[in-house]
């Protein structure tokens, strides 16, 4: 039995010659929007008249997004004290044509950054060690995508 199902409603643009897309988000209906560019629409042979966040962009962003989450709750729980603004993070997508040419998310790779204290090093390294295998979307997507992180500490700036 699921835990939940998501339904986002999906449409195109109007009046779009190069596909844009919207999507409604749950839970209050924000619309985002994505189509095409750079390299995605070069590939595609596309010309993209409203550069647009392309889905590979979302799709890395999202896993990206979950991962710093879990990474952050796991640091919590094992009683490692992060301030929100001293830990980010950078998620780049590796995107290769498959043999059909159809672009493919094969590989995300996230980097952190940690401002921490020299006390609490260890843990925060065994937390990162673990914390790709309980993120729901890296699981989602993992074994298609790799999933690699990697985690910058830096002792805090004296104020």
């Amino acid at each position: 039995m699921p835990a939940f199902t998501t339904t986002i409603p999906l449409r195109f643009v109007e009046g779009t010659k190069s596909l844009d897309r919207e999507a409604d988000l749950p839970p209050n209906g924000t619309t985002v929007q994505f189509g095409m560019h750079g390299a995605v629409a070069e590939h595609y042979r596309a010309v993209a008249t409203n550069p647009l966040p392309s889905t590979l962009d979302y799709l890395t962003a999202s896993i990206g997004g979950c991962l710093i989450g879990t990474l952050a709750g796991s640091m919590l729980r094992a009683r490692v004290p992060v301030r929100p603004e001293a830990l980010t993070a950078t998620a780049t997508g590796v995107v290769e044509p498959d043999d059909n040419g159809v672009l493919v998310l094969r590989r995300v790779e996230v980097t952190y950054a940690l401002e921490l204290d020299e006390e609490h090093r260890a843990a925060a390294e065994e937390v990162h060690a673990t914390h790709a295998a309980r993120c729901p979307n890296a699981r989602s997507v993992a074994p298609a995508i790799e999933i690699v992180t990697t985690m910058e500490l830096a002792s805090p700036v004296a104020a």
